[in-house]
């Protein structure tokens, strides 16, 4: 199986494409902004890379965020567009997921990862022993830091890169129907619709 990884929820653009054994080829760009633009010529690039084509790809992996919201919907919408003709798979993962397993590949520690989101808040998630104990929840900065210190993790990663090639390695043996690419947002929108109305 063939897996395309992509993602663009923080200041990098990155692209894996992985099998079962091996990384086939992999790109990763600190742009800051501009994903839109550079998503699609990465993808040609590293299939280009390992000389494929799209028929070739068995399954799509996406980071869902946190991140800024233009850059999670950028993956977001690529991937699912790419899916579409053929009906692949899509999975999608948070950050927070794919740090912590960027860490603790077989699942042996205790771990808090944390993402700033700014206006004195953090999203943080805690994975113990490859276990969900806290899904990614987004609290004011102090909050979340008590409840973190009361659950006495071995580790906390704070802001950590994602990593296109464990993003992929992590979806191969997951199913998109219980590991959907949908958007993780660490708060609502700031657009108002008319009359001050925030939109759900």
């Amino acid at each position: 199986m063939r897996i395309l990884a992509l993602d663009t929820t923080g200041p990098y653009c990155t692209v894996a494409l992985c099998d079962s054994a091996k990384v086939l080829a992999y790109k990763t760009e600190n742009i800051g902004r501009g994903h839109a633009e550079r998503l699609a010529p990465m993808v040609k690039e590293i299939m280009d890379i390992g000389a494929l084509t799209s028929a070739d790809i068995d399954k799509l992996a996406v980071c869902t965020g946190p991140g800024s919201f233009t850059g999670t919907r950028v993956a977001m919408a690529f991937a699912k567009g790419f899916a579409l003709p053929r009906k692949l798979p899509v999975v999608g993962l948070s950050s927070l997921a794919i740090w912590t397993a960027h860490y603790d590949p077989e699942g042996e520690k205790d771990i808090v990862a944390i993402a700033d989101v700014r206006r004195g808040e953090l999203c943080w998630s805690a994975i113990f022993k490859g276990k969900l104990i806290q899904a990614p929840i987004t609290q004011p900065a102090e909050e979340a830091r008590r409840a973190i210190a009361k659950l006495a993790p071995d580790r906390v990663i704070e802001d950590g890169v994602v990593d296109g090639r464990v993003l992929a390695w992590l979806a191969y043996d997951l199913s998109a129907d219980e590991y959907p690419a949908e958007p993780l947002y660490s708060r609502g929108p700031d657009a108002k619709l008319p009359g001050g109305i925030s939109p759900k």
